[in-house]
């Protein structure tokens, strides 16, 4: 397998693949599943959920092979990846009858974590049955990204002097219409543990990582704020998405490994300095 020049990352900036490079890729991947063995996972990014749960969530989910790499000097090895950000997701592909043998090995480097939830969505069947499902699907996948982005903006990265009245005005109003805007869409599709039919989607599992982030606010935890607990009776809907994805065996398997747990304790411990 190749590598980047003078990092330990799998292979090159994914703008140098040619169109027939890319196009022997897809030809390689157009039936993955649990089964093949020919295509493997990569998620570079650091010991923290932040912007790579979705994404860490919808491969476990898959059932193919994946791992978490994180950077051992990101500094050096930033020159050597696409945009310079993370999270990166490497599409490691072996040799096998779709890959000719006179390209074994190839790499393909995705950055930007929406970029990376949309291709892994379509890779395995997370965006519908249709096209009306899929835009369905993208109004709440994006609803969801923009009420996180919100947050991370407005309240945790605001300035301190500011910071408790900024997450007042969430905990209020920005977050209260989130939760209202979709309780009434599962609502109306039954509130089955889906947004769109009985089948899991990227809109499932991108609301499920928000509201586990928005639970672990400790004005929202009834355990430590029990006047105010926003994810109670009130989210019917939400909870049973979580419960739905709780019970899907391969995530299971990774919200419970010792690997996820220290990246917990990671993201608690950050978490706490940008609360003040």
């Amino acid at each position: 397998m190749a590598h980047s020049p003078s990092t330990g990352l799998p292979g090159s900036a994914f703008t140098t693949r040619t169109r027939r490079e890319l196009a022997e890729a897809a030809a390689a991947t157009h039936e993955v599943n649990s089964a093949n063995n020919n295509v493997s996972y990569k998620v570079l990014y650091l010991k923290l959920h932040g912007m790579a749960a979705t994404t860490r969530a919808i491969l476990a989910v898959s059932g193919v092979k994946w791992e978490n790499i994180y950077p051992s000097d990101w500094v050096s090895e930033k020159p050597h990846t696409p945009l310079g950000v993370m999270p990166i997701l490497y599409e490691i592909h072996r040799s096998s009858p779709s890959l000719p043998s006179t390209n074994p090995g190839l790499v393909l480097e995705i950055p930007e974590s929406e970029a990376i939830e949309r291709y892994l969505a379509r890779k395995f069947g997370l965006l519908g049955q249709d096209e009306w499902e899929e835009t369905a699907i993208n109004v709440f996948y994006s609803s969801s990204n923009a009420i996180m982005s919100f947050y991370i903006n407005k309240v945790l990265l605001a300035f301190p002097d500011i910071k408790q009245r900024e997450l007042e005005k969430f905990l209020t109003k920005d977050l209260p219409v989130w939760i209202s805007q979709h309780e009434k869409w599962l609502a109306k599709n039954g509130n089955n543990g889906h947004y769109v039919g009985d089948q899991l989607s990227l809109a499932d599992i991108r609301s499920v990582i928000c509201l586990e982030r928005f639970m672990a606010i400790p004005e929202c935890n009834p355990q430590t704020n029990s006047e105010r607990n926003m994810f109670s009776l009130a989210t019917p809907g939400l909870f049973k998405l979580k419960q739905v994805l709780d019970s899907r065996p391969g995530y299971a398997a990774w919200i419970s490994s010792e690997e996820f747990n220290t990246i917990t304790a990671s993201t608690k411990q950050r978490l706490s300095v940008l609360s003040g």
